[in-house]
């Protein structure tokens, strides 16, 4: 079945796989010929790859390898000896050993996330100072000087990226890549006799961390890994992947590791749809929160105690008020009783009996009241225990439920003022709260459904904001001196007895199972599932159709919430200012346009499944219409249009750096375009479906889909599933 899914069709469209007209073989420079010399005599093993000249579109010229023949799928390209790896446990068993001991406020897991990355600078600086006489010599030798990543781009070249959380990210990590500079300067100036005076420089450690960032394997390995050779092997969206081979007497050796058939795929058995074969997840980890930390003092949460303190004085003013006048009144009637009867005993009777009724009066009404207020109280309680139930089992700070809290938060105030201000019985009042608290236990599995089901996400509970807050404003520290006169504690050990080897004998890298490259093809490894912003972070590029990139879109939401309440509890719990989304190329954003549906979404008007399904296609098309509007909104506001940074590619004119940062700008307007499209396409449909045109006719092509109908179906599958299920349901 002929596939059209948006990673084929972009393949299709860099020519993935297949021969490079530009490509040039030229002498390999002579440190790397030695280099790769002196490997193959240690035993590793190089196969159809070749060190080669690529370029961009606008000319420029970057290292890689070329496929010096077919590659086959499962096919072995690189094996190198896990003896040639270069790793954390290298460094640890190295002369540094003493040093590290020292200050494990820098080299330690108990204190810095990055230790691994500390020791390695510090051993690679001080292995580099030994030259030729280093073991390690042509392996450092041939780490570039001339690449960085996004950390170190100069502050223009940062602002052409034309996104600012990103650049403020960058920023941050530069200024924390200076302190553990500083930090590592200062460790190794208490040791002269380990390091020359001009090796830990500024130039030279941040040459060195750019490869620790940029070069590194480490996700499935035993520790951060250097391996020799394969630094070559650029990355894009192929499935060549790392992977370990076992001798036949390794007892760590298992069934899996056993090497797979070599074998040529024909042309309709390319890469899958879905397949991620050798690849592994990286997920975009880039916050950009902001949180509401002002005051909101518009509305005010029912405080029962203060209203129960103010009933019951109220109530006994006014008690004591009743009862002093008709005490007045008794005593008046008895005065007048005694200046006109006879009959005393008859008169001492009278009076007796309208003091006992008083009395009767007065303990009916206080006990009226107090069965009164335990009833209004019980009703509170009811309320509060369903807020407390809201609180703990649903994110306050997600992308749609703030807006179902406030209407739910509006119903409970209302039936609590009501039941307390005589408008409503108290049974009504009682079992409208019930109900209330069995919708949001509904919304609560709803969302949970959606989330597990629909978006793939983990569930959170137990005020997951709030932890997601606390995170992001750990505090940090500035100076060495704070870093290095951390306590230590003489009983902690702050680094393992044993450093052991890694269990397998050869790292290798290898096509995958449905992977294959021409002969004259450049041939690519996949570092991870990376958005352009990542790579950014990691490598310092970027890749034009990127299938894993995608447009972080940022919402000022407040503006759509439309009750007081709501508006309070964002205050109150100091919720991020914006509501925020991945815009893809191979996903419809579902999430997106819940988001919008959940602004004009009305409790009692719309039914609760409507919230996260398609039932009521009136609200739908709302819902898609804001979607599409605030996407135009955002689109307006890139400086350049789409076209001129297509041309813009082009330009000779532009460095290494300028060329990223306009691949990146220009992948941002494809994925807004994309999803302006896909929503245009369903709101066609939706209007068909709409006017009667039975569903196979509406969803037909639409004249925003372009040459890309077949794979624009693919991505609204699932959606459109939904809309059929819409048309069988009641009115």
């Amino acid at each position: 079945m002929k596939r059209h899914s948006i990673g084929k069709r972009f393949r299709k469209m860099k020519g993935l796989r297949k021969t490079d007209p530009n490509a040039v073989i030229p002498e390999t420079p002579k440190q790397l010929q030695d280099y790769i010399e002196t490997l193959t005599a240690q035993g590793v093993q190089i196969n159809k790859v070749k060190y080669a000249i690529f370029k961009t579109k606008n000319g420029l010229k970057y290292p890689g390898l070329v496929a010096s023949e077919k590659i086959l799928s499962n096919e072995t390209l690189v094996s190198v000896p896990r003896d040639l790896l270069l790793t954390t446990r290298h460094a640890f068993e190295s002369p540094l050993k003493q040093m590290f001991l020292d200050h494990p406020q820098y080299f330690s897991n108990q204190f810095y996330p990055s230790w691994e990355d500390h020791q390695l600078m510090a051993f690679i600086l001080y292995e580099y100072q030994r030259g030729p006489e280093s073991e390690w010599h042509l392996l450092i030798s041939n780490l570039p000087r001339d690449i960085d990543y996004l950390v170190f781009w100069n502050p223009e070249e940062q602002e052409l990226l034309d996104d600012q959380q990103l650049v403020k990210l960058a920023r941050k990590q530069y200024q924390e890549f200076v302190i553990e500079y500083e930090t590592l300067k200062c460790i190794t100036d208490k040791y002269p006799q380990l390091f020359k005076p001009e090796t830990v420089t500024f130039e030279n450690a941040r040459w060195v961390y750019t490869h620790l960032v940029t070069r590194c394997f480490g996700k499935y390995l035993a520790y951060v890994t250097m391996v020799p050779f394969c630094e070559l092997f650029n990355h894009e969206c192929t499935d060549v992947f790392y992977d370990f081979e076992y001798n036949p007497d390794n007892p760590n050796k298992s069934e899996e590791s056993e090497q797979a058939q070599i074998k040529e795929l024909k042309d309709d058995e390319e890469l899958s749809v879905t397949s991620s074969e050798g690849s592994y997840h990286s997920d975009d980890e880039i916050s950009d929160s902001e949180y509401v930390t002002d005051t909101y003092d518009q509305f005010k949460e029912f405080d029962f105690d203060d209203f129960s303190q103010q009933a019951t004085k109220k109530f006994y003013e006014e008690f004591s008020k009743t009862f002093d006048n008709k005490q007045k009144e008794n005593e008046q009637q008895e005065d007048q009783i005694n200046k006109t009867s006879d009959n005393n005993e008859q008169d001492e009777e009278e009076q007796n009996k309208r003091i006992k009724e008083l009395q009767e009066q007065q303990v009916k009404m206080k006990k009226d009241f107090n069965i009164k207020l335990n009833l209004q109280r019980e009703v509170y309680l009811l309320s509060r225990d369903c807020k407390t139930f809201i609180f703990q089992n649903i994110d306050y700070g997600d992308n749609y439920s703030i807006f179902f809290i406030g209407q739910m938060f509006v119903k409970l105030d209302k039936s609590i003022q009501e039941y307390i201000n005589g408008g409503k019985a108290y049974f009504m009042a009682r079992e409208e709260v019930k109900r209330i608290q069995l919708t949001c236990n509904t919304y609560k599995n709803n969302l949970y459904a959606f989330q597990k089901d629909v978006m793939k996400k983990p569930i959170y509970q137990t005020s997951y904001f709030q932890q997601k807050r606390s995170k992001s404003q750990n505090s940090t520290l500035d100076t060495p001196e704070q870093i290095l006169s951390q306590a230590l504690d003489p009983d902690c050990e702050y680094y393992k007895q044993v450093w052991e080897k890694d269990k397998f004998d050869r790292f290798v890298m290898k096509a995958a199972s449905k992977d294959q490259f021409e002969k004259g093809a450049q041939v690519y490894f996949c570092y991870g599932r990376l958005s352009n912003r990542m790579m950014l972070m990691r490598y310092g590029m970027t890749l034009e159709y990127n299938k894993y990139d995608h447009a972080h879109l940022r919402i000022d939401y407040l503006k759509y919430v439309q009750n007081i309440e709501a508006v309070w509890l964002v205050h109150k719990y100091q919720l991020s200012k914006y509501k925020r989304f991945k815009l893809k190329h191979t996903t419809f954003p579902i999430d997106f346009i819940v988001f919008c549906k959940s602004i004009y979404w009305t409790f009692n008007v719309h039914s609760l499944d409507t919230f996260f399904k398609i039932q009521d296609l009136k609200l739908e098309r709302k819902a898609l219409q804001l979607a599409l509007e605030i996407l135009v909104e955002e689109i307006s506001k890139f400086t350049d249009k789409l076209e001129d940074n297509e041309k813009l590619l082009y330009d000779n004119k532009l460095g290494y750096h300028e060329y990223f940062a306009v691949i990146y700008r220009l992948e941002r307007q494809r994925i807004y375009h994309h999803n302006i499209n896909l929503i245009k396409i369903c709101i066609v449909v939706i209007d068909r479906m709409l006017d009667g045109i039975p569903f196979e006719q509406a969803t037909e092509k639409t004249q925003f889909d372009f040459d890309q109908c077949e794979t624009n179906r693919i991505i609204l599958r699932k959606y459109f599933e939904q809309m059929r299920y819409a048309l069988y349901l009641p009115k």
